[in-house]
């Protein structure tokens, strides 16, 4: 996952909620998280990865040292170019110290061989301060194409009128409106459920699909209420929540 907690996941696949604008706000960052933002920093904000023989790669959480779903630990960073010297590591770490001030700290710590290629010297870097983990993660939904046709014509047939399955936006207060309308009654549910079916393909494996349960679009509701009542408490601008 990357900082921001979100990723585009392909129409043919499955359909992502997200609020609108939260690409802007700052979630809780893993080791693997802060890797991802450094690599970045370092691509499109520093813009010398490419020159200095960096790739996706280079970055490493070093999963040898702990979980990289930890807040802190161990970053490997792999120089290809063994020309790259500890004063050009510790003023990449300086400068992404200052563009993420007051949230990462980062300290380098060393530059020696690397214990998976002889040929390739590795620069050891400590998250040594990571003020994001106490932060609150937004909430987001990522539901199968069918489940998102359900859940759009539900929402749809309660108010919010004729939707796109696969992507668009809902207003936060249409919506929710939608949401009480189903929770006075909830046997409008029942239409979008369905069995779990096992369909045997003659010389060919066996396709199964799991169904749709009540309380599988109940968890769909409960998700799409608390997006609202993030967009509510933090009195967010747009008040819209994007599928897509």
């Amino acid at each position: 996952m990357n900082w921001y907690k979100f990723s585009q996941f392909n129409k043919k696949a499955s359909v992502n909620f997200w609020i609108e604008g939260s690409d802007q706000i700052t979630q809780p960052m893993n080791r693997l998280d802060i890797v991802n933002d450094l690599f970045r920093f370092v691509f499109y904000e520093l813009g010398i990865g490419q020159k200095l023989g960096f790739d996706m790669h280079s970055f490493d959480p070093d999963a040898s040292s702990g979980n990289v779903f930890d807040s802190f630990g161990q970053i490997n960073i792999y120089l290809k170019n063994t020309n790259i010297k500890e004063g050009i590591i510790k003023g990449i770490i300086d400068q992404y110290n200052q563009h993420r001030e007051g949230l990462i700290k980062l300290k380098f710590l060393q530059i020696n061989k690397s214990g998976l290629d002889p040929n390739l010297n590795t620069a050891r870097v400590l998250i040594e301060k990571n003020n994001t983990e106490n932060l609150e993660e937004l909430p987001t939904l990522n539901v199968s194409n069918s489940n998102s046709i359900a859940l759009i014509q539900l929402l749809g047939n309660e108010g919010l009128g004729q939707l796109d399955p696969y992507s668009g936006v809902l207003d936060v207060d249409s919506l929710k409106q939608a949401i009480i309308n189903i929770e006075k009654n909830d046997f409008v549910m029942d239409t979008f459920t369905q069995e779990r079916t096992e369909e045997k393909v003659e010389e060919g494996p066996t396709i199964i699909d799991f169904g749709r349960s009540l309380g599988q679009l109940q968890r769909y509701i409960d998700v799409l209420k608390e997006m609202i009542n993030y967009i509510e408490r933090n009195n967010l601008p747009n008040g819209t929540i994007n599928y897509g």
